[in-house]
């Protein structure tokens, strides 16, 4: 089956934005299909990649890890998200590393192909936008370590990382280690969640149940109000 016929939802992602749908069409059928069954790198920090990759389904994990050996969980990035597009362009090693998590498909993009497609400049400008949301998230998160409490990150880091399928596919101790604080304090706040109907957690799977309460909890946590 054709990657544009299995993945139809692509069509419509950022990085093909306003382009014909015979130019989108083209561009997902000359991308080479990965279907991952395990957990599975796909960019390796420090080290160069030949091309990038645009997530088809599933999540993949983009972290840094510290000259001190320290592990920081930057995001996840789902379907019709990109990973490695500036690295590919600039001929630089990777910013961080990115683990697909199993049962996720991603769509690889070579160097070569990517080149020819930024010749036009809706493509580059697509993928101006994308760096720039990049930034946007960063900026975000960089506040929210400063000035947000601990439950407050969590409401944030819980309400972005589900925000492709409303859940969180982790254990309590992985969003733990994302936000930076104790298990015990995230069972605390998942469990107030849980109380005001906001969440519920079965199984290892964390459902957001209403993304607005959601946002409306984190906001009423604010020391400051």
């Amino acid at each position: 089956m054709k990657n544009s016929a299995r993945f139809p939802h692509l069509l419509g992602c950022g990085l093909l934005r306003d382009l014909s749908d015979e130019k989108k069409t083209e561009f997902l059928e000359a991308c080479t299909l990965r279907v991952l069954g395990e957990d599975t790198p796909l960019l390796t920090q420090s080290e160069y990649t030949t091309g990038m990759f645009l997530v088809a389904t599933g999540s993949v994990e983009v972290s840094f890890l510290s000259k001190d050996g320290h592990k920081s969980i930057i995001y996840h990035a789902g379907p019709n998200e990109t990973l490695g597009v500036i690295e590919a362009i600039a001929d630089r090693p990777c910013a961080a590393t990115c683990v697909a998590f199993a049962n996720s498909a991603v769509l690889f993009c070579p160097t070569a192909l990517l080149y020819e497609q930024l010749k036009s400049p809706t493509f580059m400008r697509n993928t101006a936008a994308a760096t720039h949301d990049i930034m946007t998230r960063d900026n975000m998160f960089k506040s929210a370590d400063q000035f947000y409490t601990v439950e407050q990150k969590i409401c944030l880091y819980l309400e972005y990382l589900s925000s492709q399928n409303f859940k969180f596919m982790q254990s309590q101790s992985y969003l733990a280690n994302a936000v930076g604080c104790s298990r015990q304090t995230v069972n605390k706040e998942l469990g107030r969640l849980r109380d005001l109907g906001i969440v519920d957690v079965s199984k290892g799977v964390i459902s957001v149940l209403d993304h607005a309460a959601l946002v409306k909890r984190m906001h009423d946590l604010d020391p400051n109000k």
